[in-house]
């Protein structure tokens, strides 16, 4: 009597490959032990990333993760599991990179995905410098406040706040900013000159930051402030230019405000009071591209675009 194994039945051993998504929200949630934070990675809902986890449950029947109230935690099975779906994941990662860089042929590409601040304060301003430097390097440029996914793009350089914990990543500091209120000069002409004097003022805040003000205010000790009103907007650019314009006060970015056209004439500081909050910007690449040329390439630039813009 011959025996078939499962696996040689036609069609059999794919089934054992789950979906692309289905393994992307595993290996983000594994890694980042959150299924908050693989959401944001991969612009999802948390209940979208445990609803591909509970499906690769379901199909192996077995636990990857013990779920507790605020945590989550890999099982054995879970942690065996990782190992060799990252390993996959890097496989395919060099896969495609291989076929991209044969597909440019003698053009060489560097995607970079950046704060749209920083973009407009710090990279484009240097960007005639690189080309002079580098005219075989062609730079694509993202301006966006979600994370770089560096498995499930092309990026190979990001600029962002924090340092969350992601396996395979370097995190090099750039710049340490600190919220800095600033309006049209109009608005100190007419007594905008302490912080208690926001009392009086639309404070314009930025949408995917909502904490921002009410922080900056519990260091002033201004926490039960009530301003005379609030303007949310979803880009810096268009607070600077709301702030600019009369509409209220906003914070900005310290230091690198300053290289912003304009400041001290149509964009000024209020007052000089200055929180220790602060937050800072790395710049993120993979830790496999450690030896790359282009990626040499555009970190010297950065880090000398940003010396400039800290002067």
């Amino acid at each position: 009597m011959n025996i078939i194994h499962p696996l040689d039945v036609p069609g059999s051993a794919l089934r054992a490959i789950p979906p692309l998504t289905a393994l992307l929200a595993f290996e983000r949630a594994a890694t980042q032990l959150s299924f908050r934070r693989a959401a944001r990675d991969l612009s999802l809902s948390p209940s979208a990333i445990s609803h591909q986890i509970r499906g690769l449950e379901e199909q192996f029947g077995t636990k990857l993760f013990v779920r507790g109230a605020r945590s989550v935690r890999l099982t054995a099975d879970g942690e065996r599991y990782l190992a060799k779906v990252s390993a996959a994941l890097a496989t395919l990662q060099d896969a495609g990179r291989d076929m991209l860089q044969q597909r440019r042929g003698a053009t060489s590409e560097l995607w970079i995905s950046s704060l749209p601040f920083f973009t407009s304060a710090v990279l484009l301003p240097a960007l005639p410098d690189f080309k002079r430097r580098h005219p075989d390097l062609t730079l694509r440029i993202e301006a966006t406040h979600q994370y770089a996914d560096f498995n499930a793009s092309r990026v190979d350089v990001a600029i962002r706040y924090g340092r969350e914990h992601s396996t395979g990543l370097k995190f090099e500091p750039l710049v340490t900013v600190k919220g800095l209120p600033v309006c049209a000069p109009a608005l100190v002409r007419q007594g905008l000159r302490a912080p208690e004097d926001l009392s009086r003022q639309v404070l314009i805040h930025l949408t995917t930051q909502p904490r921002s003000w009410p922080a900056w205010l519990k260091e002033a000790g201004l926490s039960h402030l009530v301003p005379r009103g609030h303007l949310w907007l979803d880009s810096v650019p268009a607070m600077l230019e709301a702030a600019e314009h009369g509409l209220g006060v906003t914070l900005a970015m310290a230091p690198l405000i300053k290289t912003r056209p304009g400041f001290g004439k149509k964009l000024v500081a209020p007052f000089a009071f200055e929180g220790a909050y602060h937050e800072t910007i790395y710049l993120v690449s993979r830790t496999e591209q450690a030896r790359d040329r282009r990626i040499g390439a555009v970190r010297k630039w950065i880090m000398e675009a940003v010396a400039r813009a800290k002067d």
